[in-house]
């Protein structure tokens, strides 16, 4: 009787097992059944893409009879010599180096803002928000009619302050790209409010509680409690702008052109002319392939220094 009780009980663990196994497998399929859209479009949208990139940075491409012929690394060393490629680097960093501290710093701003009681938040918040949901032509538009050095509202204002040579912003080479800068962070502040905002609502209010009893100051609360506890939300927001400020190009395309005197041309802007001005492909390649890598360093840079400064709860 023993032995048939444990048969029979062996047989039923079996079964439960293969059913659970079963279960598994059903379940893992349904995950990749889910999963294959946006792996199909992974595939097809930017792996395939990046691919052909770099294929087509090591080939000479004749538009007119349509031949490739192999140029190895040639398009390369001739973007490391190029003088231009050089000064949109710069650029490029430039931009950033305005464009990333900036949003950041308007968007936990903003936030804070919007987290403390205040009456017509929602107004306040719609504020706020109305330029990221805004078109980048139309908010383009309305920054060039703004910034018009001689009719523009905000150099007519100061000339009625008694400015007598205002700025010329667009035109001149040294308020050009921290312009187009200020407006790119105009224009993303938004989102970055919005997530800080969610951040901040998050953090429970017992830290702040037990700091107040503490005798803590509002920067000391600021500083030891909210950057701490958003510093996830911070770091996301930070990989993000920095991939923006990298990929930056409606500004200069539609405001400057890359002028005055490639004062605002960056890498992408570099990439455009070379590609649809020029039409020369493969030097484009190479600079966008450039480019991803750039952006790949800067990301591997900031993932390993978040070890130090991102806190999880």
């Amino acid at each position: 009787m023993a032995t048939t009780a444990t048969t029979k009980a062996g047989r039923f663990g079996g079964r439960q097992r293969s059913r659970t196994y079963s279960l598994e497998r059903l379940e893992r399929r349904a995950g990749l059944l889910f999963a294959l859209p946006a792996l199909a479009g992974f595939v097809l949208f930017i792996l395939i893409p990046m691919v052909c990139v770099l294929l087509l940075s090591l080939y000479k491409v004749d538009l007119m009879t349509y031949t490739f012929e192999f140029k190895q690394f040639q398009y390369y060393d001739k973007m490391l010599h190029d003088a231009d490629f050089w000064k949109s680097v710069r650029n490029t960093l430039e931009y950033m180096l305005i464009y990333v501290p900036l949003t950041l710093a308007l968007g936990i701003g903003m936030a804070l803002i919007l987290n403390s009681r205040m009456r017509a938040r929602g107004l306040v918040r719609t504020f706020f928000i109305v330029p990221y949901i805004t078109t980048y032509v139309a908010t383009l538009v309305v920054w060039n009619v703004f910034l018009h050095p001689t009719e523009g509202p905000v150099n007519t204002l100061l000339m009625s302050l008694g400015v007598d040579n205002p700025p010329q912003y667009m035109v001149d080479t040294h308020w050009a790209l921290p312009m187009l800068a200020l407006i790119g962070a105009w224009k993303d502040v938004g989102y970055h409010c919005i997530l800080f905002l969610a951040a901040l609502q998050g953090v429970s209010r017992d830290y702040y509680e037990a700091a107040d009893i503490d005798g803590a100051n509002r920067f000391q609360r600021f500083r030891q409690i909210t950057l701490p506890l958003i510093s996830p939300t911070s770091f996301y927001l930070l990989l993000i702008t920095i991939i923006g400020g990298l990929q930056a190009f409606y500004q200069m395309a539609l405001l400057t052109k890359g002028g005055p005197a490639f004062s605002t041309t960056t890498l992408t802007y570099h990439i455009y002319r070379s590609a649809f001005e020029f039409y020369n492909f493969s030097y484009a390649s190479a600079v966008g392939m450039f480019l991803f890598v750039l952006t790949l360093a800067l990301i591997a840079i900031n993932w390993f220094a978040q070890k130090k400064w991102v806190f999880y709860q």
